[in-house]
């Protein structure tokens, strides 16, 4: 399954529906070594408020621990992730 795109008239670019959708909520083009995480891990919701942005090196400590968590392992860190942070974690 891939992420969905959208036609960019403007670029005549194909782009991701998601990075279009968070660059709106934004108000700006999201800027280099911004990603897009999905709060819920489907990454065909491109609901704003199903998207987050965060950089680039939140994104993989963020993933990281998910998928610690995904196999049964417990949060670590739990009492330093930062509050931006804290939506993408279940309570």
């Amino acid at each position: 399954m891939s992420y969905p795109q959208i036609y960019n008239r403007e670029t005549k670019r194909m782009e991701y529906l998601h990075r279009v959708v968070a660059a709106q909520q934004l108000g700006r083009p999201l800027e280099p070594g911004e990603v897009v995480h999905h709060l819920n891990g489907d990454k065909r919701d491109a609901r704003p408020e199903n998207l987050l942005v965060l950089q680039a090196d939140e994104h993989i400590w963020v993933e990281w621990l998910l998928r610690r968590w995904r196999q049964g392992q417990p949060f670590l860190l739990q009492d330093v992730i930062p509050e931006n942070l804290k939506p993408c974690f279940p309570a």
